[in-house]
């Protein structure tokens, strides 16, 4: 397994994502003048503090991605790892894990892949160890068959 596509697969997921939230955001911001159009009185200022909060929290979406966007962005999928480390793919007994960003599982190739943040509880658990390893976590151990 390659880390070249499963690097791409997730950028464009996240561009994907990055894309609808865009959309969303537009959507919302014409609502909320369209609302102020047509609404009156409290009604009116109950709508638009709901279309505010909707907008704030849509900002920090994007914002996010656009960060993890940036992570990927900085990260060499060509680059060969002998510890785990962010950029590391990870082949454990069943599992596959892409240390990168906090996405959960992607298929790609029709393998499923973990993308896991180095800085969630078991990328802590497997930052630093290397090929023949033994990882304990959550009572159950694993083994680190290779890293690419």
């Amino acid at each position: 397994m390659l880390k070249t596509p499963i690097h791409e697969s997730l950028t464009q997921v996240l561009l994907y994502k990055h894309q609808e939230l865009i959309a969303i955001q537009s959507d919302a911001s014409d609502g909320k003048s369209n609302d102020a159009k047509s609404s009156a009185g409290d009604k009116h200022e109950v709508g638009v503090a709901m279309v505010q909060l909707e907008q704030e929290k849509l900002g920090k979406q994007v914002q996010i991605i656009e960060e993890q966007l940036t992570l990927l962005s900085r990260m060499d999928p060509t680059k060969e790892h002998l510890r785990i480390s962010l950029g590391s793919l990870v082949k454990c007994e069943n599992q596959w894990y892409y240390f990168s960003i906090g996405h959960g599982l992607l298929t790609v190739e029709d393998q499923s892949i973990f993308c896991l943040n180095p800085q969630a509880p078991l990328g802590k658990e497997m930052l630093g160890k290397i090929a023949g390893d033994i990882v304990s976590f959550q009572g159950r151990k694993m083994v680190i068959q290779s890293i690419f």
